[in-house]
């Protein structure tokens, strides 16, 4: 009898011992990543003259120095995009390098694509390319275009701007201003900031914001320095002169507002 209680005890004790084994807690698994959140930034770049007029290619203007001249090509290149959000952490776009071509509309549009969720206050950016990339060579993307590179002493042409005027002092009348230079007192990259003022840009999954930015064609030919197409029709080189038409370019471009 004793025996027969003692088998049925460890028959109990052993399917005891299985139950715990089978009902034990699962490893516990790690947490799915959130999805990262964001949309795109349109960046937009209106051309004007004199703020006010709609810049086209091929149309007659008229220049701080009451020179006439008309515009064939127009390119510059925007760099290092920058957004701030209110709570003032940024997202910085990567690779951020953009040709804008005034004949193409579609690259006067800058997608900032990627970015978190969220209210902006501001943006910031570079006309020109950086030391860095100047010092590697004409690369590929927006950096690959040959009529915008020298070499790789001289670099990039930051901003590039032809045309023509009756006053210009060539012989063919042409304009031609090929400005660069990324190093030194004479570099020719210059930094532009805007705050939003009481419009923040929303970023959200239903919602892709559009940042307006006015670009005065006549601000290249003013302040600091007035240029006369009699005297000045041409700039095609690295060095003191280039840095004049920076200089003047400095405050060529203006936020004009955000639509949401």
């Amino acid at each position: 009898m004793k025996n027969t209680i003692k088998f049925i005890l460890i028959v109990l004790w052993l399917g005891f011992l299985s139950c715990k084994k089978d009902t034990k807690d699962p490893d516990p698994q790690p947490e799915p990543l959130a999805p990262v959140t964001g949309d795109t930034i349109k960046v937009i770049f209106e051309h004007t003259v004199n703020d006010t007029l709609v810049f086209n290619l091929n149309q007659k203007y008229v220049n701080p120095n009451l020179d006439t001249f008309k515009v064939s090509i127009l390119k510059y290149y925007i760099s290092n995009v920058v957004v701030t959000k209110t709570d003032n952490s940024t997202f910085a776009e990567a690779n951020s390098y953009h040709l804008i071509d005034v004949s193409n509309y579609n690259s006067t549009v800058l997608n900032i694509l990627n970015v978190p969720n969220g209210s902006y206050k501001s943006i910031s950016f570079t006309l020109g390319v950086d030391s860095a990339r100047n010092c590697s060579g004409a690369q590929s993307g927006e950096l690959a275009p040959s009529d915008m590179f020298w070499s790789w002493f001289t670099g990039y042409i930051m901003f590039k701007l032809e045309g023509t005027s009756p006053q210009a002092v060539s012989s063919n009348k042409q304009l031609q201003f090929h400005i660069g230079g990324y190093g030194g007192v004479n570099k020719v990259q210059r930094n532009f900031n805007f705050n939003f003022a009481t419009t923040p840009s929303n970023v959200s999954g239903s919602t892709s914001p559009s940042i307006h930015l006015s670009a005065d064609i006549n601000e290249v030919f003013k302040t600091p320095a007035t240029i006369n197409f009699a005297t000045q029709s041409s700039q095609v080189s690295v060095g003191p002169n280039a840095k004049i038409y920076a200089d003047n370019y400095a405050d060529m471009i203006h936020f004009k507002h955000v639509h949401n």
